[in-house]
């Protein structure tokens, strides 16, 4: 039985949280609304008030951070009159120099999405922090948005490319499984198609900055929707999925998922336990190594060499000899692979 561990979602600036402590909820739940603050402007409070710019704080009835409605008093001398606010904002700061206030305008009112399954723990400052019974996956990295979707595995082998003639309108609001890495313009036809999000061994480095150039100008140009977020969970580079963890996604294909790309974060719901991994390995187990040149390909150790070995490096190291998937048997030095186990019962 999976255990329920605790995840924050770090909520927008301004958002008025809808949902109470205890109360549960689904990925797509509306969780707050919120308003934005499109770009500022400045409102005089001392010219209108006949008075000195220096003296701006002690005509203030507002305080930089709060929120006002149109028509709201900003400032006001017995006598002398007020000053409203032209628009409902966000008050940012007075400036003693000209007298003004600085007032952001709110944008149109918009829903905040949690994307996690769960119970409601907490309702903090800026924060919401929810109890979530899934399989929990740490990456090494990732990027993008907060998603959630329906599990698919996009490649046969976990040590393939996942390849742009593989994404067509059935991943769209799916959660992506790929392999090795997957190219620039693989994902951007993923985000393209309206896939959710992407799983992979590894990246190239120029493959995800050409692909986030991609989406900047994208964005600039308003020509983006929905949020897309990938995770990488064995390294960077062209890195294979570990067999026992590829083995594990083939197995809750059809489940749903939550993918935090900025967090490096995947849940599975309706899961049995993840692969574990223990740093020293014994003959016989199955391994996964984690560095290169055999980074994220799998195997058995069937040996260890007998005494100090150089490595790669050049340092002597304790080598075993692990034979891969592929039938390769190569000495890999002991410090760069683990055993890989799999949860009793699977």
């Amino acid at each position: 039985m999976i255990e329920a561990s605790l995840h924050r979602i770090h909520l927008p600036r301004g958002t008025v949280v809808s949902v109470r402590v205890g109360a549960e909820i689904r990925p797509d739940e509306v969780i707050g609304l919120r308003r934005g603050a499109m770009a500022p402007v400045r409102v005089p409070i001392t010219r209108p008030l006949h008075r000195q710019p220096a003296e701006i704080e002690e005509l203030l009835v507002v305080h930089p951070g709060e929120r006002v409605d149109a028509e709201q008093p900003l400032a006001l001398v017995e006598g002398a009159g007020v000053v409203l606010a032209p628009v409902a904002g966000l008050v940012l700061a007075a400036s003693g120099r000209d007298g003004t206030l600085l007032l952001a305008p709110l944008a149109a009112e918009e829903t905040v999405i949690g994307h996690v399954r769960g119970r409601v723990r907490a309702v903090e400052e800026g924060a919401l922090v929810i109890e979530v019974p899934a399989a929990r996956l740490h990456g090494v990295g990732g990027s993008g948005e907060a998603v959630h979707g329906e599990l698919v595995v996009g490649v046969p082998n976990p040590g393939d490319e996942l390849r742009a003639a593989a994404i067509d309108a059935g991943a769209t609001g799916k959660i992506l499984v790929g392999g090795s890495r997957a190219s620039a313009e693989t994902l951007t036809r993923a985000r393209a198609m309206g896939v959710a999000g992407i799983v992979l061994g590894g990246v190239l480095d120029k493959e995800l900055r050409d692909f986030e150039a991609i989406q900047r100008r994208r964005r600039e140009a308003g020509g983006m929707t929905g949020a897309f977020g990938i995770l990488l969970v064995e390294g960077f580079g062209k890195v294979g999925i570990d067999p026992q963890l590829f083995s594990w996604f083939r197995a809750h294909a059809g489940r749903v998922a939550s993918l935090f790309g900025a967090d490096g974060l995947l849940y599975v719901y309706d899961a049995s336990p993840l692969p574990s991994r223990r740093a020293l390995a014994k003959v016989g187990d199955r391994v996964i190594a984690h560095r290169r040149p055999f980074q994220g390909r799998g195997g058995v150790l069937v040996g260890m060499m007998e005494d100090l070995h150089a490595a790669q490096s050049g340092i002597p190291t304790r080598m075993a000899l692990v034979r891969f998937e592929d039938g390769r048997l190569a000495p890999v030095p002991l410090a760069n692979i683990e055993a890989t186990v799999v949860p009793e019962g699977r």
